[in-house]
């Protein structure tokens, strides 16, 4: 992620992700040195969070710094001694590091589970759907992060590149819970519930478990032991869209399908028509014309695979797609089906 990407992700401003980096609060993975671009990884979302949270709260540098740095526990025992200094004088601020210390308490034994009811066949489908984001991902960042709370279901899958969320509506119950299965878990729950009208499912940190409508066990999965990222996030802090353009999917399929297309496709928006290049440049002419709404100028570079795989898994007649900036990510969609977002990372000229 770019840095501002990352800052929207996690609600601080650049420059003060520049300052933290400088303080060796919070580091960029990797910064290019040509253009001195700050590349941000999705496994440090929660550590940004985390320090916004603590910049909302006034912690000290240092004590950021320690508490990022070392365990939850450490962190929890400084943050627990911090706010006993602060005591009466500001009970927001200690309400806050409260919150923290609970956030970063390592016994998850006390948290009350998140359980949900819905149909069995809309989960089986969405898993399938959402799942193919991480076909070809990295050890590290693979498989399915679910998310249950208040809200409703969350279910998202990435190979860093692309992304895809999708929001389920659903009787939910209990605390708030995270977790990541792995793909092979995913593909066998989605399996067990393919064919049942309601399931019922309780998700933990330790892990997910699925019953039918008659209590009858379908499926117990064992959660990855990894961090798990606050990925929707990624989602939800997405700016307003400068400019929306259209594709008949069928057409945009073949398009993206062909052998000897090129690997760089380039999105050209103005005069409310969208035309996408081949090649990462306007030399020829379009392959492939569409619609875009008026009064903007813009073009995106993106890569073919990346966005053909996110296209597939889009359902309807049309490909919607949001756009912002060459930096921010591109939102596929489809109009038929609101609650299925994919993100496709852009490419730098």
């Amino acid at each position: 992620m770019t840095i501002s990407t990352f800052s929207r992700a996690v609600g601080i401003p650049a420059s003060a992700l520049r300052h933290y980096a400088a303080q060796r609060v919070l580091e960029p993975t990797d910064m290019d040195p040509v253009s001195g671009y700050r590349y941000y990884a999705p496994s440090q979302i929660d550590s940004g969070v985390l320090l916004q949270r603590m910049r909302s709260a006034a912690v000290p540098l240092p004590v950021m710094r320690e508490v990022l740095a070392g365990s939850a526990q450490d962190g929890a025992l400084l943050l627990a001694e911090l706010a006993t200094h602060h005591g009466a004088a500001s009970r927001q601020r200690e309400d806050e590091l409260t919150a923290l210390r609970a956030q970063l308490d390592p016994a998850p034994a006390h948290r009350a589970p998140a359980t949900a009811a819905l149909p069995g066949t809309v989960l089986a489908s969405a898993i399938s759907q959402v799942i193919r984001a991480a076909a070809t991902a990295a050890t590290d960042v693979s498989g399915l992060v679910c998310s249950v709370g208040p809200q409703g279901i969350e279910l998202i899958a990435t190979d860093r590149y692309w992304l895809a969320h999708r929001h389920l509506e659903a009787e939910t119950a209990g605390g708030e819970a995270r977790a990541i299965i792995s793909r092979e878990d995913a593909t066998e729950v989605a399996a067990a519930c393919a064919h049942h009208a309601t399931v019922h499912l309780k998700l933990t940190e330790q892990g997910l478990t699925v019953h039918d409508a008659d209590g009858s066990l379908l499926a117990r999965t064992v959660a990855v032991d990894r961090a798990v990222p606050d990925l929707g996030r990624l989602v939800s802090t997405q700016p307003s869209a400068r400019a929306l353009a259209g594709f008949d999917r069928a057409e945009l399929q073949e398009v993206l399908d062909r052998s000897d297309q090129s690997d760089k496709l380039l999105l050209v928006v103005g005069n409310g028509t969208t035309a996408l290049h081949a090649g990462g440049a306007r030399d020829d002419a379009p392959v492939l014309s569409g619609w875009a709404t008026p009064d903007e100028q813009l073009e995106v570079l993106v890569g073919r695979a990346l966005f053909a795989a996110a296209v597939a898994v889009c359902p309807g007649e049309e490909i919607v797609l949001s756009l912002v900036d060459t930096t921010t990510p591109v939102r596929v969609a489809s109009p038929v089906q609101d609650t299925l977002t994919c993100l496709v990372m852009p490419m730098l000229p």
